[in-house]
């Protein structure tokens, strides 16, 4: 079960053959290795934890559902001053899988609901790393924006005036008039 590819040490390849009917309870926890690739391929200045407790579980006959969550800990860099933001994160994720259809044939018309939930991820005939969709589920639920605390941007010149009027950008062309 455990894969090749992906992440050193996050790695963790599921076939649907592999899961029982019971199903199958994994824990991973990022090495080292793994938690310095992740750091730089999502921008943050460490990710110092990475674990994930799963519930793998037949699904639809052919898929597998994933149920987990995530633990980390780990650095950001403000947006404001770049000083470190530290963050501990846990989140609650499900994920489904279903083959994707060995016939061949090709959907003509795909109708998108927006409210419903999401559509099963292709798996693979080898199998889904969950390493990678653990990793994955980390990109979602960093802060995009993250600040150190009391961090503020400085004000512009221009709204500190006070004058309130907006600075007219002809006003150049003035000089330029010709005198006759």
């Amino acid at each position: 079960m455990t894969g090749a590819g992906g992440l050193p040490g996050f790695t963790y390849v599921v076939a649907r053959e592999d899961v029982s009917d019971d199903g199958l309870d994994v824990t991973l926890e990022a090495k080292a290795e793994a938690r310095e690739l992740l750091a730089q391929r999502f921008g943050l200045l460490s990710l110092d934890e990475l674990k994930a407790r799963l519930l793998i579980e037949p699904w639809r006959k052919r898929g597998i559902k994933v149920s987990g969550t995530l633990d980390a800990d780990l650095a950001q860099s403000c947006i404001v001053t770049l000083d470190p933001v530290p963050a501990k994160l846990s989140a609650d994720f499900t994920l489904l899988y279903l083959p994707e259809d060995v016939s061949g044939r090709r959907a003509m018309e795909v109708a998108v609901d927006p409210l419903a939930e999401e559509p099963p991820d292709p798996l693979p005939i080898e199998g889904v790393d969950l390493g990678e969709a653990v990793a994955e589920q980390l990109a979602l639920v960093l802060d995009p924006y993250p600040r150190a605390e009391g961090a503020e941007l400085a004000a512009t010149e221009s709204l500190e005036s006070g004058s309130g009027k907006k600075p007219n950008p002809f006003e150049i062309l003035k000089n330029l008039k010709t005198k006759d």
